[in-house]
């Protein structure tokens, strides 16, 4: 039988929360609260998730410090950071078949945050909005996915952003969208065969860059470069 595990944290000082959870069909539910906190998520197994029972895994509160870990297949990892500037986050997933979502500023500040993501593994399904609704800027976003027929989408509404993704694989989607004012700035370093990539960046001012690494085979990339708000 599967366990439910119910997290809630309130902290205005630092403080560390670390949980482990292994087997099938976990669930662990978070609402977090406040400054400076340090927490770290170990999921292991097939058919876990953390979020989703109404939502949760919603993180508020400056300065923090997120380390999931995730391993297994068919898992899925699902929440939002609504208010949190400078928020260090750390996530690796290694499995098959596996759905990480994650929205950073939907509805307040997400500005000056940092995310690494280290997906390995085939079929993963990896959809990222960040500065939604609120602002995003000054993030840095590191993305490494290495395997088969994975998808990464990922939008970021915001200005100063720099995006560094590492693709190593065959037959990936990589699909990802800038919107803003200026000072969008992507690299990516693509190898394997037959992927699909399709970069939109759209600004008012037009001052972003763009850098591609290829040394895939058969592969489709599609560039897009645009003023904001505009058709790409």
């Amino acid at each position: 039988m599967g366990r439910n595990l119910l997290i809630f944290v309130a902290m205005s000082s630092l403080a560390s929360t670390a949980v482990m959870a292994q087997s099938t069909t976990n669930s662990i539910f978070i609402d977090q609260v406040g400054d400076s906190s340090v927490i770290t998520v170990t999921q292991k197994g097939q058919g876990n998730t953390i979020g989703t029972e109404q939502n949760r895994v919603v993180l508020q509160g400056n300065s923090q410090t997120i380390t999931t870990t995730q391993e297994g297949n068919n898992n899925s990892i699902q929440g939002s950071i609504v208010q949190a500037d400078n928020v260090d986050m750390n996530v690796t997933v290694t499995g098959d078949s596996n759905e990480l979502i994650y929205d950073q500023g939907d509805a307040a500040s997400v500005a000056g945050s940092t995310k690494t993501l280290e997906v390995t593994g085939d079929s993963n399904n990896l959809t990222f909005n960040q500065g939604t609704a609120a602002s995003a800027t000054n993030a840095t976003q590191t993305i490494t996915v290495t395997g088969d027929t994975n998808t990464l989408t990922s939008t970021i509404n915001a200005d100063d952003v720099v995006n560094t993704k590492t693709i190593a694989g065959d037959g990936n989607t990589i699909t990802t969208v800038q919107n803003g004012t200026a000072g969008k700035n992507i690299e990516m370093l693509l190898t394997g065969n037959t992927n699909t990539v399709a970069i939109n960046q759209q600004s008012t001012t037009n001052v972003d860059t763009l850098k591609i690494n290829s040394t895939s085979n058969g592969s489709t990339i599609t560039i897009n470069q645009c003023n904001a708000g505009g058709p790409c």
